[in-house]
């Protein structure tokens, strides 16, 4: 079954309240805290660094406060906030969750986070039922420029030389600082308004984007068809190897993990003997298995096969 944006976000809230029964004391007169986001998608590689330590990006690793996110070549992630709104990452960006708290409030949560893009290009989506019910105070971040988000549809990109705010819908404050100084504070309310802050430069005049330029930046962050991508209920793995000698398969799967792949180590039998799969799971649909298998494959030296997961009867070894 298929969730949508709101069911999402209570699956997280009820997941993290059953984890943490504090959060769930009645008796508590503070609002209960409840995980800010879930990893949804991912086209990789791509990575999490958390408390120094870089891992690859899985689906449903629930975020936290002072992540960081870094996508690679021809990468993206999706994230779905808690309240539904939707965070989208393209290829070599890094986004850091400087401030990520979120909170049960009446019928829908209460948000708070400062996103700080400091490279690649960045969107975020806010649903129609989550504007009614959620309130959010959200900061976007580029170098210079900080535009504040209460519900609306904005794409923007930290660019080697510029920093770019598009709003595709909705209204949004725009800031920066250059030189020490803060600049007039610009409003972006028409749609498809965009804003251009040269490094080191004055801001470019307000302008209209065409719907060719916008096709374009709005590809920068969206998952393809076929790309190699894992999702949350994704039924698609790839086998890498199948190794008698477990340090041979930790070793392998060390290896895919570095290159942001994050493979996983499962026992099972093969012709009466134990082996320990390679794999990486959770792949959306066959071609993105496919895409996997046809990048790494030759590249290591391996033949890995295509194959659906089945029901797990244990855990893999690592995870």
């Amino acid at each position: 079954m298929k969730l949508t944006s709101m069911s999402f976000g209570m699956v997280l809230a009820s997941t993290f309240s059953a984890l943490s029964p504090s959060y769930s004391n009645a008796a508590n007169k503070t609002a209960p805290a409840v995980p800010p986001a879930v990893i949804e998608r991912v086209q990789l590689p791509a990575w999490i660094e958390r408390d120094g330590v870089r891992h690859p990006v899985m689906p449903g690793i629930v975020l936290k406060q002072k992540d960081r996110i870094i996508t690679g070549e021809k990468a993206r992630i999706l994230l779905t906030l808690v309240e539904g709104s939707k965070v989208k990452l393209g290829e070599n960006a890094e986004l850091n969750l400087d401030i990520f708290e979120a909170q049960e409030e009446n019928k829908g949560y209460s948000l708070k986070s400062i996103l700080n893009v400091a490279k690649g290009a960045f969107r975020f989506t806010t649903d129609a039922a989550s504007k009614l019910i959620s309130r959010r105070n959200i900061d976007v971040r580029f170098s210079t420029v900080t535009v504040g988000i209460r519900g609306t549809d904005l794409w923007g990109k930290q660019a080697g030389d510029k920093e770019i705010v598009c709003l595709i819908e909705g209204k949004v404050e725009v800031n920066r600082v250059l030189d020490g100084k803060a600049a007039d504070a610009v409003t972006l309310d028409q749609a498809l308004q965009f804003y251009i802050a040269p490094t080191d430069k004055p801001t470019l005049p307000i302008a209209k984007v065409s719907d060719e330029q916008l096709a374009t930046w709005a590809a920068d962050t969206e998952i393809g068809l076929g790309t190699g991508s894992l999702a949350i209920g994704g039924k698609w793995k790839v086998t890498f190897a199948s190794p008698t000698d477990l340090n041979a398969a930790f070793d392998l799967r060390d290896a895919l993990r570095k290159q942001g792949y994050p493979a996983q180590v499962s026992p099972a039998l093969a012709s009466g003997k134990r082996v320990y799969d390679v794999v990486i799971a959770s792949l959306s649909s066959q071609t993105d298995a496919e895409a996997i298998a046809t990048r790494l494959g030759p590249a290591m030296s391996l033949n890995p096969k295509i194959g659906q997961q089945r029901p797990k009867k244990r855990a893999a070894l690592d995870y």
